[in-house]
C-alpha cells in the first residue's frame, strides 16, 4: 500500500473528480471545475509555477518504458490558459511534469487530464502538494517553493504549514536552508547531501567555513549527527579566534590609555565601541582650575598640530 504523508493527499485537492478512478469519460467541450478530457501533448505548457526543478534521468527513462508499455494510468492536472484557438484549449501543467516529460519521450499524441480552475497560488499550492505526496522534491525545490508562498503570495509559515500539512518548524527550516551558498544547495539538489546534513551549515559565520564542511561532509559521507559536531567544532574555532582579536585589542587600548596618562598627568580610560555605540575616552580633572589645564593641554597640541 502507498503511504501518503499527508493528511490531505492528491485526491481531496481534485476532489474526487472521476479521472481519478482511473475511468476514461468522453471530452467535453464544456467547461467546469474537474471536468476530464484526453488532450493533445502539444496545447500543454509547463507553469511558472511547477516547483520540481531537477529531473532524474534514470528514473524518467524508466517512466517513459512503462507509459510505452502501459500508457498513463493516471492524469496530469492542468487548467485552461488564453483563449480558445482553432485548433483546442490551451493548457498550463500544473501537476504531472514527469509523466507529460515522458509522454512526449513515449511518442504519446495525447494525454489524459483533469481541468481545474485556479488562481495562481492555488496552482502553486496544488502542485507543491502533489509532489510532496510522491515524495519527489529534493529539500532545495521544497524550500523555494514554500519561499514563493510567502513572498509573492504573502503567505504566513503557519498558513503554509496548513496548506501542505506540514509542520511550521519544517516549513521555516526548508526556507531557511536557502541561506546556505549557492555550490552547497546544488549539492542537497543533487543528492550529495541531505537536508539535515547541510542544516547544521547555517551556524558557521562564514560562506568559506559553510562550503569546506560541506565538501568534507559529502565526501566523508558523515552523519547528521557528525554534520552538526563539525558545525560545533568550526564555531569554537570562530570564537576563539574572534577572543584572540579582542584580546590583541584590548591590549592596544591599555597601552594607549597608559600612554595618554602619562602625557596628561591624569587618569584616562578609554572604552571601546560596541555595535552602533560609539566608543568614549574619559580623563579625570578635580577642580575647575584642574580642568582649564586640561584642557589647555589638549588645545595646545591641537594648535601645534595645526601650525605643523
Amino acid at each position: 500500500m502507498m503511504r501518503k504523508p499527508l493528511g490531505r493527499g492528491l485526491d481531496a485537492l481534485i476532489n474526487n473528480s472521476p479521472a481519478t478512478t482511473g475511468i476514461e469519460t468522453p471530452a467535453e467541450d464544456a467547461g467546469g471545475d474537474g471536468q476530464f478530457r484526453m488532450a493533445p501533448v502539444g496545447s500543454i505548457t509547463a507553469g511558472p509555477f511547477q516547483p520540481r526543478i531537477t529531473f532524474d534521468k534514470e528514473k524518467l527513462a524508466e517512466l517513459t518504458r512503462a507509459i510505452q508499455s502501459q500508457g498513463i494510468i493516471e492524469p496530469l492536472i492542468v487548467r485552461r490558459i488564453g483563449a480558445a484557438e482553432p485548433d483546442g484549449p490551451r493548457y498550463e501543467l500544473i501537476a504531472g511534469e514527469r509523466r507529460l516529460r515522458a509522454a512526449r519521450d513515449a511518442g504519446l499524441e495525447t494525454v489524459p487530464v483533469v481541468v481545474r480552475e485556479l488562481d495562481d497560488r492555488a496552482a502553486l499550492e496544488m502542485s507543491l502538494v502533489e509532489n510532496i505526496v510522491r515524495e519527489e522534491l529534493n529539500a532545495v525545490e521544497e524550500g523555494l517553493a514554500f519561499f514563493r508562498l510567502a513572498d509573492h503570495f504573502q503567505l504566513s509559515h503557519d498558513q503554509i504549514a496548513e496548506r501542505v500539512a506540514k509542520s511550521r518548524p519544517y516549513v521555516s527550516n526548508s526556507i531557511r536552508l536557502l541561506e546556505l551558498p549557492q555550490p552547497i544547495l546544488k549539492m542537497i539538489a543533487k543528492g550529495e547531501l541531505t537536508a539535515g546534513q547541510a542544516r547544521p551549515l547555517l551556524t558557521l559565520g562564514s560562506a568559506d567555513a559553510q562550503l569546506s564542511s560541506a565538501r568534507r561532509i559529502a565526501a566523508v559521507g558523515i552523519s547528521s549527527r557528525g554534520a552538526e559536531e563539525i558545525a560545533e567544532s568550526g564555531r569554537a574555532r570562530i570564537a576563539s579566534k574572534k577572543g584572540a582579536n579582542r584580546s590583541a585589542a584590548d591590549a592596544n587600548l591599555m597601552a594607549l590609555a597608559e600612554g595618554l596618562q602619562r602625557a596628561l598627568k591624569r587618569k584616562v580610560r578609554i572604552f571601546r565601541r560596541r555595535g552602533r555605540i560609539p566608543g568614549r575616552i574619559e580623563i579625570d580633572y578635580y577642580d575647575d582650575n584642574d580642568l582649564n589645564a586640561v584642557a589647555e593641554m589638549l588645545l595646545g597640541n591641537t594648535r601645534s598640530s595645526m601650525r605643523a
